[in-house]
């Protein structure tokens, strides 16, 4: 035998070894983590006149308890069954289905999705669950089953305004007497105030710690510059557990600051060859967007605006003035509100001609 088949040989033998040692081992399969999300959870209900109402969790993980995105979830299938009074086993069918990417008339919020289901039938009991889809199109198992009673209410509250002041927001609607279907109702009639700053979805707790006893309400705990939309429930008790009616129509308001900063005090002019030198001390608000400057050739009336929008320095030099001609200033102050302060006192000026 040459060389060359030696090595052949040895290789060949080598190899042969290698695959030998290589058959027995034994590694960990990979398993591709499951597409399904888990369960459905914090699924509530809540029912007012023929309306439920019903409230759930985004699924954060998958059925092996690893971590999953939102944006890893297609939607959800809502399932709805009627129970029947003699306990049989009642069949869930599927009522509506909502797709993330487009949840309207759904809505999302801070990780919870919020659907409604009606009209339903009064004194029925009906039966939800939820399922989760991935866009990988796994599907949860079945949620834990919610109940919802649908039961004749107070009719809904009327003409609800919102007048938004500078610190608070003034609300007032017509009077419930009536059910929502009509019927005269005699009983104890209350008004729960819900806010929101997310128009459409508003939470459990009303503002009012019991229910209003009048058509109106102030609410004061309200930010300058910051929109709330408000709803109205009608309640048949003064106290829990009561019936609530389906929501008003939405209202919303913005507080706004109303109050003009001071006065700025001290204006001085000095007048010039061809210009009006103007100087005046600096007003303290902390919310001073700046200071109109103003003139007129006529005193205390006729005033022309200079600066084409507020300025925060405590000087102005007009020099679009004629030698000759007498000209009269008087300085505003101006907030981030676009409130205007009463003006400065006027003060006149008469620009030097050319020796």
């Amino acid at each position: 035998m040459n060389m060359r088949s030696r090595r052949v040989l040895a290789a060949s033998l080598a190899l042969i070894a290698l695959l030998a040692v290589s058959c027995g081992r034994k590694t960990d399969p990979l398993i591709p983590e499951s597409p399904r999300p888990e369960t459905v959870r914090d699924v509530t209900s809540a029912t007012r006149d023929a309306v439920t109402f019903l409230s759930w969790r985004v699924p954060s993980k998958n059925m092996e308890g690893k971590d999953l995105n939102a944006s890893d979830i297609f939607g959800f299938r809502v399932f709805r069954a009627e129970l029947k009074r003699d306990r049989k086993k009642s069949r869930f069918h599927q009522v509506g289905e909502i797709v993330l990417a487009n949840p309207s008339p759904a809505a999302v919020k801070n990780g919870m999705v919020f659907w409604s289901d009606g009209p339903l039938r009064y004194s029925l009991v009906y039966a939800y669950r939820i399922v989760a889809v991935s866009l990988k199109g796994g599907v949860s198992l079945p949620s834990e089953e919610v109940r919802a009673v649908p039961l004749l209410s107070l009719a809904v509250p009327k003409n609800v305004t919102a007048l938004a002041g500078e610190n608070n927001v003034a609300l007032a609607w017509e009077s419930v007497s009536t059910r929502a279907d009509g019927s005269t109702y005699g009983g104890f009639i209350g008004y729960n105030l819900y806010r929101t700053n997310t128009p459409g979805v508003y939470g459990a707790v009303p503002l009012n710690m019991e229910p209003i006893r009048t058509p109106s309400y102030v609410d004061l705990a309200v930010e300058i510059d910051k929109e709330y939309a408000y709803v109205v429930r009608a309640v048949d008790s003064p106290a829990l557990p009561w019936k609530e009616s389906l929501d008003s129509a939405e209202t919303s308001a913005t507080p706004r600051k109303l109050t003009p900063p001071l006065q700025p005090s001290g204006l001085t002019v000095v007048p010039g060859v061809g210009r009006v030198f103007l100087t005046w001390n600096e007003n303290r608000e902390r919310d001073l967007a700046g200071y109109n400057v103003y003139r007129s050739t006529k005193s205390r009336r006729e005033y022309a605006r200079l600066t084409a929008k507020p300025i925060m320095r405590t000087t102005f030099s007009d020099e679009a003035v004629q030698a000759g001609r007498t000209y009269y200033y008087i300085v505003t102050a101006v907030d981030l509100s676009g409130n205007e302060s009463k003006p400065s006192r006027e003060q006149k000026a008469y620009p030097e001609m050319l020796r």
